[in-house]
C-alpha cells in the first residue's frame, strides 16, 4: 500500500484529502505545519507528498520539497496563489507537478495515480539553478497555472514555440517569460510585429541586406536574426505573413542560417524562435494561406493564452498591479462597486484593454476614489445589458426607476428570477454562476429558504 503525506495549514483540508485519498486505497498521514511534516518525512517512509505551498509559517511547501526529494518522495504542490516564478522553481527543484486551488477532485486523484505509477524508472531530480529574472505575469487562476506549467517545462528546452490567443492577452509577455526562464536569458530577446511590415521590409528587417541591394541600401545591414544570435526572436502575428516569405523563414528554421537580401553567402545563426498569432493557423493552412510545413515547424510546442473573460478571478490582482503602476505615489482606490463592474465586463480587448482603462481612470482621479460613474460608457452599458437579461415579460422599468446601485439592482433582479423560476439551477444558469455562489447571494440579500421572497426547489 502506497503511503502519502498531506500537508496544509488547514486541518479541514488535510482531513478532506485523507478521506479522498483513502478511497483510492492509500495510507495517508497528515501535518498542519512544516516542522511536523519534516519530522514525519525524516522518521517514516513515504511514496508521495501533497503539500500546500503557502503554509503560513517561516517554511513553505518548496522547503518541504527540498527535504522530501533526497528521500525519494515524489511531491505534488498545491497553491491558491500560483505564480510563474513558483512554477519554475517547483519544476527546477524536482516537483512531480502542481495544482491550483480550488482543484477538481477527479483531476487530483488522476494526478496522484499518475505520480505513483511513474515512480518506477523515474529520472533524478534536476540540479538546482540560480534564480532567474522575474517576469510580470500576473494571475493564479487554473488557466494561468496551466500556462505557468508549460513555461516551466520549457526552461531547459530550445524548441520552437507557437503562442496562440486573442489580441491583448499578453502573448509577448509569455514569450519573454519563456526566454527569461531559459539558458538564453542573458542573451538578446528581439521582438518583431510581422503584421506591421510589408513583405519586402520584413525580409530586410529579419535577414538584413547587403549594400546596393536596393535603392537606399547604402551600407550592409545586420538583420534581427543576427541581432538575436544566441538568444530568442519573437515573431508576433506570424499569421499575417505571405507564402513567399514563409518559404524563406522555413529555410532559416531548417538550416539555422540566413542570407541577407542581395548577398551571395549565408550566415549561421543560433536563435530560438517563438511565434505568436491571434488567428487559427490550421484554418489558414487548409485555405492555402499558410504553409503546412512551416506550421508544424513552428508548433513543436503550442501554448494557448486564455482571454481575460475566462480567468476573471485574476482581475483583482491585475487591477492592483495596474493601479500601482499608473497612480504614482498616491494610489487611486476603487469604490467596491467598481470592482463588481470590472469583474462582470466581457473585456474584448483583454488585459491590454484593462490596462488602458485603469491608466485612463488614474489620470482623471489623481489619487481620489474611483467610482462607477467614471467608468467608460461602453463598460457600464455592457454590464447593464447583462444585468437586464430578465425573463420575458418582467417589469424591467421597475428595476431602474430610482437608479439603484449595482448591488441593489442585482438584489431586485434575483427577486424577479425567484418569482419566475422554481429551480435554483436554472436561476444560477441565467446569472452565470454556480449553485454555491447563488446560495451565497440568496443569503446575502435575505432570500433564505422558506422566506416569503425565496422559492424552494
Amino acid at each position: 500500500m502506497a503511503r502519502v503525506l498531506v500537508v496544509d495549514d488547514s486541518r479541514e483540508t488535510c482531513e478532506f484529502l485523507e478521506e479522498l485519498l483513502g478511497v483510492m486505497g492509500l495510507e495517508v498521514r497528515q501535518a498542519t505545519d512544516p516542522d511536523r511534516a519534516i519530522a514525519l518525512l525524516e522518521g517514516e517512509p513515504f511514496d508521495l507528498m501533497l503539500s500546500d505551498i503557502n503554509l503560513e509559517a517561516p517554511k513553505d511547501g518548496l522547503d518541504l520539497l527540498r527535504v522530501a526529494k533526497p528521500r525519494g518522495v515524489d511531491v505534488i504542490l498545491l497553491s491558491g496563489f500560483g505564480t510563474l516564478e513558483t512554477a519554475i522553481e517547483a519544476v527546477r527543484e524536482g516537483a512531480f507537478d502542481f495544482l491550483s486551488k480550488p482543484w477538481n477532485n477527479e483531476d487530483l486523484k488522476a494526478l496522484v495515480k499518475r505520480a505513483l505509477e511513474s515512480r518506477a524508472g523515474k529520472k533524478p531530480a534536476p540540479t538546482p539553478q540560480p534564480p532567474k529574472k522575474r517576469s510580470l505575469m500576473i494571475g493564479s487562476s487554473s488557466r494561468m497555472m496551466a500556462v505557468y506549467k508549460t513555461i516551466a517545462s520549457l526552461q531547459d528546452s530550445a524548441a520552437t514555440v507557437l503562442i496562440t490567443g486573442e489580441s491583448g492577452t499578453g502573448k509577448e509577455l509569455v514569450a519573454r517569460s519563456i526566454h527569461l526562464s531559459s539558458p538564453r536569458k542573458d542573451a538578446a530577446f528581439v521582438a518583431v510585429n510581422c503584421g506591421a511590415l510589408t513583405e519586402t521590409l520584413l525580409e530586410s528587417e529579419l535577414f538584413g541586406h547587403a549594400k546596393g541591394s536596393f535603392t537606399g541600401a547604402t551600407a550592409d545591414k545586420k538583420g534581427l536574426f543576427e541581432e538575436a544570435d544566441g538568444g530568442t526572436i519573437f515573431l508576433d502575428e506570424i499569421g499575417e505573413t505571405t507564402p513567399n516569405f514563409q518559404v524563406k523563414l522555413l529555410r532559416v528554421l531548417q538550416e539555422h542560417e540566413v542570407r541577407r537580401v542581395g548577398a551571395n553567402k549565408t550566415l549561421k545563426v543560433d536563435v530560438r524562435v517563438i511565434a505568436a498569432t491571434n488567428k487559427d493557423l490550421q484554418t489558414l493552412v487548409k485555405g492555402g494561406a499558410f504553409r503546412e510545413d512551416l506550421f508544424y515547424r513552428l508548433s513543436v510546442v503550442e501554448l494557448q493564452v486564455p482571454p481575460l473573460r475566462e480567468r476573471r478571478e485574476d482581475i483583482p490582482k491585475l487591477l492592483e498591479h495596474f493601479l500601482a503602476e499608473f497612480s504614482g505615489k498616491a494610489v487611486s482606490p476603487l469604490h467596491p462597486e467598481v470592482l463588481q463592474v470590472l469583474e462582470a465586463y466581457s473585456w474584448p480587448g483583454n488585459v491590454r484593454e484593462l490596462a488602458n482603462v485603469v491608466e485612463n481612470l488614474t489620470q482623471l482621479s489623481r489619487g481620489r476614489e474611483i467610482t462607477v460613474d467614471e467608468l467608460p460608457a461602453k463598460i457600464q452599458a455592457d454590464v447593464l445589458k447583462k444585468a437586464l437579461r430578465a425573463p420575458e415579460g418582467a417589469a424591467l422599468p421597475d428595476l431602474l426607476a430610482d437608479w439603484p446601485s449595482l448591488d441593489e439592482l442585482e438584489r431586485r433582479y434575483i427577486k424577479l428570477l425567484l418569482a419566475q423560476h422554481r429551480e435554483k439551477q436554472r436561476i444560477a444558469e441565467i446569472l452565470g454562476v454556480d449553485r454555491t455562489t447563488l446560495y451565497r447571494k440568496l443569503k446575502r440579500y435575505g432570500f433564505q429558504e422558506g422566506s416569503e421572497e425565496g422559492q424552494p426547489d
